[in-house]
């Protein structure tokens, strides 16, 4: 097996034996419903309250199903990619602290350390959406098995659903790749709490960016604004995402998007590589614009 395979192999055994995994695994489903049911119950009466909750969302009867559906896969694309970039972080960070780093450095490349983080922690979120389906899927059955009810089948039948999650997961794996390799480059680049912060802070905000815009091109999708965030790479997961799933653009245009989405992924993995393999072994030093200049001219 190849030294990437090994890491994963390693990375992802680690993780799914952890029990934090499984009470995360199992807990978050829980609190997302019971959060979802008490906003729910605050809303369903105070107008104030809707429009401070969410100033700037789409009035729901101008919406049809499948735009509905495109704002919430917008939603959950932008709150998975800060879920999973800030526990690439956080791994990149942890070693760092407890130097290592130094000791794989001796036998394995940083951009093989950085795709081993990658792609092990995408697996875990794969397993994670896995088992929350799976959930899913056993209380709905149950639901329709005590109240007696049944999906209507054109739901089913319906090839936009299935077309719009495949658009979501295409989105999804290109933002991921993308906002991935930051988040390690960002977590190599300094060991002060501090930083890590101000670093973490920049990125939530680009994501909570396109979280609001994509609530915006839902009705929106020939704004030019949106269309530029809908090519532009920070914003490109969720707004794209948006568009393609509520089927608002051309196809050809999805498709353009995508493309950039994943020519910029490829840049990001190169670039956040180099600056991951020359900052990861550096402790308690302040990095400036031009040793990060010199970080990305390096091999």
């Amino acid at each position: 097996m190849s030294q990437l395979g090994l890491i994963i192999k390693n990375e992802y055994l680690t993780d799914i034996k952890a029990k934090s995994f499984w009470i995360g695994t199992i807990l978050v489903p829980i609190l997302f419903g019971a959060f979802s049911i008490f906003i729910g119950y605050l809303v369903q009466d105070s107008e104030t309250t809707k429009k401070l909750a969410n100033p700037g969302a789409p009035d729901p009867s101008e919406m049809t199903g499948i735009q509905s559906m495109g704002m919430l896969c917008g939603i959950f694309l932008a709150l998975f990619l800060m879920i999973y970039g800030a526990q690439i972080f956080n791994k990149v960070k942890k070693e760092k602290s407890n130097r290592v780093m130094e000791v794989l450095a001796t036998c394995v490349t940083g951009r093989t350390m950085m795709l081993g983080k990658i792609i092990s922690v995408g697996l875990i979120g794969l397993t994670q959406m896995l088992i929350w389906c799976a959930l899913i899927f056993f209380v709905v059955a149950g639901l329709m098995f005590i109240l007696n009810f049944s999906i209507p089948m054109e739901y089913l039948t319906d090839s936009r659903i299935y077309l719009g999650l495949m658009w979501s997961f295409l989105f999804f794996l290109g933002g991921y790749v993308f906002y991935g390799s930051i988040y390690a480059a960002c977590g190599a680049m300094t060991d002060k709490d501090n930083e890590n912060q101000a670093y973490m802070t920049v990125i939530t905000f680009l994501l909570l960016g396109s979280f609001y815009i994509g609530e915006y091109a839902v009705t929106n999708s020939a704004n030019p604004f949106v269309i530029f965030c809908a090519f532009f790479p920070f914003t490109s997961p969720t707004i794209a995402a948006v568009n393609a799933v509520a089927g608002s653009v051309p196809i050809w245009q999805s498709i353009l998007a995508l493309a950039v989405l994943y020519l910029f992924s490829a840049i990001s993995v190169s670039l956040s590589g180099k600056i991951y393999t020359s900052s990861l072994l550096l402790k308690g030093k302040r990095f400036t614009p031009k040793d990060i200049l010199l970080f990305l001219k390096s091999k």
